[in-house]
């Protein structure tokens, strides 16, 4: 795709990249072969994450005309971005999101730990765990028969065990002596059984012993992604699915042998980044902020040499659902001081999450958005609204990250075209044409096939339910300078 000029000159600098890009062959940024889960990266999932090489390479040709120092990704999910960064050995880092989940994980991810007493606290906790789990080895296998011929409850039911397990797993904890605090929180009942909740409050309780904190949370994250794996969800869903009632009936996961595997796992992939890193010989400056992307008041402005992101799609609510994915291990973590009203509202607070249902004000830079949002709004009003929040909290969040970046900065967005109504929404070319407003010049944009990025391979695109179509399988890569 040619670069588009408006009242600007190309550099010596863009030449330079334009033609190293269009030299690459034409499924370089594809990645199928590439291990996407190397070091900290395969470290918990999470929805929609940006694969590494593609942050990996940007850094590297970009490192090729000029220098870079300081990097941003305004929507740093996991961080994946972050990781690239310390490994390319860049000074200082910025990652900002607003999910909680996604700062704990990118927290973990970015922060070295020391591997020998890392592994010492692990087995300790192990032995710990074993210890628990022979001392109360009846009560916690008895648990699930004794509230089906007991308790006269029904498990896979949302009523009666769904909605009131806390009270019946206190009465049983009582009743047999068990020293444990079983979480209280809206239908956990429905989404986990008896005997794994039991077994998840005694691994919780096992964690919150070990003193080092950067450790903890290390350990904590190998939880967060167990309570995934043991929980009633269906598999492969970023949204709340649960199993069928009949595969409830018969699941009977192995909690502490699934979670001692992934911590193991886990401590392997940091030994290797923590390896690397050593390697490099550089002492990254982390700072990972919870702003709003519309304003990002902790970055200081005019600071950063390169932005590498990968915003939302579109809103959580008819996308991915970043909060929704995140709700359970929220609820199980308890370590952000949140209510259950702010976990469940997560979703409401990201991009989009604004509602027009009666229609809008036009006023976003971008003639592309505006045909198709009447387009939009000629079948479906209040979907036009959705569509139209969304670009509008993308709109003030590229004149925020412009005010962030360096005169001639680089900003590279990974960006998929979703469809709604019938309507596909060219955002590589509606974000060029924002981001003019904005002394942003677009130089180059790179089209992609989507191997590995983890996205649901359906979606709902009328919001109806049942009717689904396949979401996008490619992606594209906008880039922009700072003029």
């Amino acid at each position: 795709m040619s670069p588009i000029i408006a009242n600007n000159t190309i550099t010596q600098e863009d030449q330079k990249l334009i033609s190293t890009l269009t030299s690459l062959p034409k499924d370089f940024w594809d990645f199928k072969y590439n291990d996407v889960r190397e070091y900290t990266h395969g470290i918990h999932n999470y929805p929609a994450m940006m694969v590494c090489p593609i942050s990996r390479n940007i850094i590297k040709l970009v490192k090729e005309v000029q220098n870079v120092e300081t990097i941003f990704d305004p929507f740093s999910g996991s961080g994946t971005v972050l990781v690239e960064s310390m490994l390319a050995g860049t000074k200082t880092i910025y990652g900002n999101d607003i999910n909680p989940l996604a700062l704990y994980l990118s927290k973990v991810k970015t922060t070295r730990l020391d591997i020998n007493l890392l592994q010492q606290e692990s087995q300790s906790l192990f032995y710990r765990l074993d210890h628990v789990y022979k001392q109360y080895t009846l009560p916690i296998n008895s648990v699930d028969e004794i509230m089906r011929c007991v308790y006269k409850l029904d498990l896979t039911a949302k009523d009666g065990w769904g909605t009131k397990a806390p009270e019946y797993l206190l009465k049983y904890t009582q009743e047999n002596h068990i020293d444990i605090n079983v979480p209280n929180f809206k239908n956990i009942g429905y989404w986990f059984k008896p005997r794994v909740i039991l077994l998840l409050s005694f691994i919780k309780k096992e964690i919150h012993k070990i003193n080092n904190k950067d450790i903890r949370d290390f350990i904590f994250v190998a939880f967060s992604e167990t309570i995934r794996f043991v929980s009633n969800k269906r598999n492969g869903e970023f949204k709340m699915f649960r199993m069928p009632p009949s595969k409830v009936d018969q699941f009977e996961p192995d909690v502490i042998k699934t979670f001692t595997t992934i911590l193991n796992r886990n401590i392997e992939k940091m030994n290797l980044f923590d390896k690397v890193c050593t390697n490099v010989g550089v002492d990254s400056s982390i700072s990972i902020f919870q702003n709003n992307a519309a304003t990002l008041e902790d970055v200081p402005n005019n600071s950063v040499d390169l932005v590498i992101t990968s915003p939302p799609y579109g809103d959580s609510r008819t996308t991915v659902a970043y909060g929704e994915y995140s709700r359970l291990s929220l609820q199980w973590l308890d370590l952000f001081e949140l209510s259950e009203k702010e976990i469940m509202r997560i979703d409401k607070t990201l991009m989009g999450g604004n509602k027009f249902k009666n229609g809008f004000e036009y006023t976003i830079p971008s003639t592309t958005l505006r045909t198709s949002l009447e387009r939009i709004k000629n079948v479906d009003l209040e979907r036009a609204g959705d569509v139209y929040s969304f670009y509008l909290d993308l709109n003030n969040s590229i004149a925020a990250i412009s005010n962030k970046t360096k005169s001639g900065g680089y900003q590279f967005w990974v960006v998929g075209n979703r469809t709604v109504k019938g309507e596909l929404l060219l955002t590589d070319r509606i974000i060029s044409e924002i981001a003019a407003h904005y002394r942003l010049q677009h130089i180059h944009t790179i089209d992609r096939n989507i191997i590995n990025k983890v996205m649901p391979s359906l979606n709902s695109p009328t919001n109806k339910s049942g009717v689904k179509s396949s979401t996008m399988s490619n992606e594209h890569i906008i880039i922009l300078r700072k003029i």
